[in-house]
């Protein structure tokens, strides 16, 4: 499983059928490609929370910018994936109202007795956050996933008004994704206005919905059929007239499936209901035994943009089906006039083909029997699940595509494509570090299970503080000079806890720095030097992320403590904190202990630091201890490439593993500002509409 893709979607995967069609269909078949698939609330419990004082007022939170978004799912995923629309204004989603505020729309839900639908109060806050900065995605992908035309909707439509306040989203996901997949190439043409990294996957079906549940009692008998909501009356008048007059030659049937209002009793002789679920309407469908599925589109933009559902389904359920000829193409396209389906581009040619089918079982039969082979053959959604997978895998190897179509405007071919190159190259390197990441995680929790053994700590008897254990106060240096043993050094050697080493390990540090450790003359101080610098980043943000870790790592191999006391080579650590951090650990049986540290703010001032549960930010790198048996938890020299620090990053493989751990309520640590945190203050920009909460519960 560690090697799988992970696939996140924002949005259901099978509550419509659009939803299923698209992506739900493929969830039991894409681990056979490696690929596996879960939505953002199956993560996430708690999307989006107020603060105290907000109660029940969650839209003024966000509105004041306090509400917060729970990022966690993101850390599962390679990918993440956003579908067609969300209603973010105040619609009804069971007619066509769009209402200027939430007190209109309740007026309207108590007027007309809907049912009330929950709008999302989420997407544009998460959209917003990754626009304001793409590091939000962590280096994973981003696709739009999109089946219909949407900003040329059209004003017949069910859910015309009700998007329109949305088109503006739909904009900015189609831009802003990596990768934006389709249903037809048409509406690939479309959707390239936006984004020129398209992939059409076609729909398809599976021929298991579609076998009756038991033997036909008898013979055919012959029936036109449409399915479609009320909405598709539109779409239905361009067949209407020679359906009327076809049935009333040749006494078939006409059936509407999906749809029982007055409108539609009134024009066809049953009218069966919608029935949700794909599965059941595929039951539905062949239990009505269509001989002729009727498939009318307009010729407007939205219409063409369709897809070939209609002849597939028919297809799978018996029937030849008569579409409508698109001009410039459309989603009846791939029929083959005359051989697996009959094309109509005006009423007469509706007339015609009409007349033939119902005139000729034979030749019903042999449209509908090569059709059905045909979508066997081309349509099959196992086969479709392997598009999908190449897609998912495509979109997670060009992760950051999205932003670069910006940075490229401008560059000749030759700087585009290497611009194009350095990023495929950095996301197919993200990839493997996740990937890796996952697979380390499960070790890394089976190795603290074997350490513990039967106790319920990691850390033997002999390590309570009772037996007064040796503890590493491990400080890793680079060009520090004189600062080192001013503060850091300085406070290490004032402990009022006597028995502790002093271990400095300089990521081949600086002469200055290499003479100021050597000037100190104490027997509890160890000094190695490493002959070359760590490789970091070249980027400011990322290298500040991973600095240090390189001589952290091999302080593991030689530190000589039962406990480590990590210190920054420009912080001080109180007098009493190794004697109260570690003794309150051993007291309570814990493997990972924290107090509080004073931070310097970049203006100068100062605040407590130290959240409770542990959350990124809110834990100072030297204000803990921790048993030395946890250094199986190394440094990650590459946990930039999830955008956290490697401490943090380090912190939160513990919890995830399970790692005991306490916090007391007293300051332990001074950390002072650095110089790139007064830097960055200067020039930060304001404050997104959503603040971004990374912590888990």
């Amino acid at each position: 499983m560690g090697e799988s893709l992970h696939v996140l979607v924002y949005g259901t995967v099978d509550l419509g059928s659009c939803d299923f069609v698209r992506l739900g269909a493929y969830r039991d078949l894409l681990p056979d490609h490696d690929v596996e698939m879960r939505t953002w609330e199956e993560l996430s419990d708690c999307q989006l929370q107020a603060p105290a004082g907000y109660e029940g007022r969650l839209e003024d939170a966000i509105r004041d910018g306090v509400a917060t978004i729970d990022m966690s799912p993101l850390e599962w995923a390679d990918v993440l994936v956003f579908r067609r629309y969300y209603a973010t204004g105040y619609p009804c989603n069971e007619c066509d109202y769009a209402a200027p505020k939430q007190a209109n729309l309740e007026s309207h839900w108590r007027a007309t007795g809907h049912v009330k639908v929950a709008r999302d109060l989420i997407i544009r806050g998460l959209l917003g956050a990754i626009e304001k900065d793409r590091a939000v995605l962590r280096g994973r992908a981003m696709i739009y996933e999109l089946d219909d035309d949407l900003p040329a909707s059209q004003p017949w439509l069910g859910f015309y008004n009700r998007i329109q306040g949305d088109l503006d989203l739909i904009e900015r996901l189609a831009r802003q994704a990596d990768l934006v997949t389709v249903t037809t190439p048409i509406l690939a043409a479309r959707m390239r206005r936006f984004n020129n990294s398209v992939r059409v996957v076609r729909n398809a079906v599976n021929p298991e919905w579609y076998e009756p549940e038991a033997p036909e009692p008898e013979p055919r008998a012959p029936s036109f059929l449409y399915y479609g909501v009320s909405d598709r009356l539109r779409d239905y008048a361009i067949c209407r007239d020679a359906v009327d007059e076809t049935a009333r030659a040749t006494g078939f049937p006409r059936i509407w499936l999906g749809s029982d209002v007055a409108a539609v009793r009134a024009i066809v002789d049953e009218a069966r209901p919608y029935v949700p679920g794909v599965r059941e309407f595929a039951r539905q469908l062949v239990a009505a035994r269509p001989a002729i599925g009727l498939a009318p589109v307009g010729q407007d933009d939205f219409s063409r943009a369709h897809s070939e559902l209609h002849w597939l389904e028919y297809s799978l359920a018996g029937a030849a089906t008569v579409a409508s000829r698109t001009m410039g193409g459309g989603p009846y396209e791939v029929i083959r006039d005359g051989v697996d389906g009959l094309l109509a581009r005006n009423k007469a040619e509706w007339r015609d083909n009409l007349r033939q089918l119902a005139a000729s079982p034979q030749m019903r039969e042999e449209l509908a029997g090569r059709a059905r082979e045909r979508v066997l053959t081309e349509y099959d959604v196992h086969q479709r699940a392997a598009e999908w997978a190449d897609a998912f895998r495509w979109a997670a190897e060009h992760a950051g595509r999205g932003l670069l179509r910006g940075l490229t405007r401008g560059l000749d071919r030759a700087q585009a494509q290497e611009m194009e190159s350095r990023m495929e190259s950095e996301a197919r390197a993200n990839l493997a570090h996740r990937r890796v990441a996952r697979t380390r995680s499960i070790e890394e929790r089976e190795t603290l299970a074997r350490l513990r053994g039967d106790r319920d700590v990691c850390w033997p008897e002999e390590d309570g503080f009772d037996r007064n254990p040796l503890v590493t106060v491990r400080i890793a240096t680079y060009n520090r000079g004189r600062l080192i043993v001013e503060r850091s050094i300085k406070s290490a050697l004032a402990q009022t806890y006597r028995n502790i080493e002093i271990l400095v390990v300089g990521d081949c540090a600086t002469p200055e720095t290499v003479e100021a450790v050597s000037s100190v003359k104490d027997s509890r101080l160890r000094f190695v030097n490493l002959p070359e610098r760590g490789r970091y980043p070249a980027e400011p943000e990322n290298r500040w992320m991973v600095a240090g870790s390189v001589p952290m790592n091999y302080a593991r191999g030689v530190a000589r403590g039962a406990w480590i006391a990590p210190l920054d080579d420009d912080d001080e650590i109180t007098p009493d904190h190794v004697k109260l951090l570690v003794g309150l650990a051993t007291e309570h049986r814990l493997e990972f202990m924290y107090g509080l540290a004073e931070a310097e703010l970049p203006d100068g001032s100062w605040s407590l630091v130290g959240a409770w549960p542990p959350v990124q930010g809110g834990i100072c790198h030297g204000s803990i201890v921790y048993s030395s048996k946890l250094d199986c938890f190394g440094y990650d020299e590459e946990s930039y490439r999830q955008n956290e620090p490697a401490d943090w990053n380090r912190w939160r493989r513990m919890i995830d593993a399970g790692v005991r751990m306490g916090r007391v309520e007293q300051v332990v640590y001074r950390h002072y500002a650095e110089a790139r945190h007064r830097d960055q203050a200067q020039r930060e920009p304001s404050q997104s509409p959503i603040a971004l909460l990374e912590a888990r519960s």
